[in-house]
């Protein structure tokens, strides 16, 4: 008697996954700058701030609306492999739980999601280290604490990466966290925290001369601006798991002022040795308003013989308080 022939199991497609409960397992929402990071529609984004506002785990929640495109392309990257090595171990906390089906490939530090779509998590230390990723193709690039990065050049190389095919259905994107401080803190301030109030969309403006980066002469789209940024702030009471008790808080309070006006209140504008540490963009800076015809006027000018040259405009409110409406920075035109 013959055996018995069994029928072929088909196979089972994998269920989509339902992006909104995925993110929720790995970040509790609620109203704030977390639901800001993981809606943003810019291209670049920067989430900074404070230390403890939940950063690291906003950007493992933010990759994962793409999961259910098999074409989807992902890269997480740090400054080092063993920095590297704590975001995944928190990956690997967070994303079996929220993705049923998901693996990770150990050897090549990727996760595969049932969909097929990838997200790689890798390091990129030196310049030279961009080389590693010529001839990737990725929908989404993250660069996990960004003031790590001495120089822009890593941050601006890799958006050369963002591409994907026609009628993929992935937009391009680039997400970075980081707090204030660290060896790239100006660049990234002047990129991001700068141009524009915090958490407003704006278009994308050159570091040295604040200009909006257009598409060039003679292109059919000659003169529209490339693309949007916007940067979110984040605070230490945006992550309430380390807020209610005060112990993390305490600590940052017992920081040395520099540090934790950068670490506690996410203030960009102090930074080590700087002339004015005392400077609070809360307290220093006020809604624009028409200067009265009535109030003394003056100006003054620092030459800065081995820097730029600077120009001050002040008006002179009837409290005596000095309001500056106005400043230009020169470079090369020192005498």
């Amino acid at each position: 008697m013959e055996p018995e022939l069994q029928p072929v199991p088909a196979r089972v497609k994998p269920e989509p996954i339902e992006v909104e409960k995925a993110q929720d397992v790995i970040f509790e929402p609620n109203p704030g700058p977390q639901t800001d990071f993981l809606s943003a529609s810019e291209q670049e984004v920067l989430y900074g701030g404070a230390a403890g506002g939940g950063k690291s785990f906003a950007m493992l929640a933010d990759p994962v609306r793409y999961f259910n495109n098999p074409l989807s392309s992902m890269l997480l990257v740090r400054r080092s492999t063993e920095e590297l090595r704590e975001l995944i171990s928190v990956s690997k906390q967070l994303y079996p739980r929220a993705i049923p089906g998901i693996k990770f490939m150990e050897r090549d530090k990727t996760w595969v999601a049932p969909s097929g779509a990838t997200l790689w998590l890798s390091y990129l230390d030196r310049d030279d280290d961009v080389q590693r990723y010529q001839g990737q193709a990725f929908n989404w690039i993250g660069f996990d604490e960004l003031t790590q990065w001495p120089s822009p050049y890593p941050w601006n190389y890799m958006r050369s990466r963002l591409r994907t095919t026609k009628n993929s259905g992935l937009g391009l994107y680039q997400r970075g966290t980081t707090n204030p401080g660290g060896a790239g803190h100006q660049w990234v301030k002047k990129t991001f925290v700068d141009p524009a109030p915090h958490n407003t969309s704006f278009n994308a403006t050159d570091m040295e001369t604040g200009e909006v980066i257009a598409w060039p002469k003679g292109h059919t789209k000659e003169g529209q601006p490339l693309f949007k940024r916007r940067f979110i702030p984040a605070t230490l009471f945006d992550n309430p798991y380390l807020a209610d008790d005060g112990l993390y808080e305490a600590n940052l309070l017992s920081l040395p002022e520099h540090q934790r006006k950068q670490l506690l209140e996410g203030n960009w504008d102090v930074n080590e040795g700087a002339a004015f540490p005392e400077w609070n963009r809360q307290v220093h800076v006020i809604e624009p308003f028409e200067i009265p015809s009535g109030w003394a006027r003056f100006r003054a000018c620092d030459y800065g013989y081995g820097s730029y040259s600077g120009v001050v405009w002040f008006a002179v409110a009837p409290d005596e308080q000095l309001i500056i409406y106005r400043n230009v920075l020169l470079k090369g035109y020192s005498y």
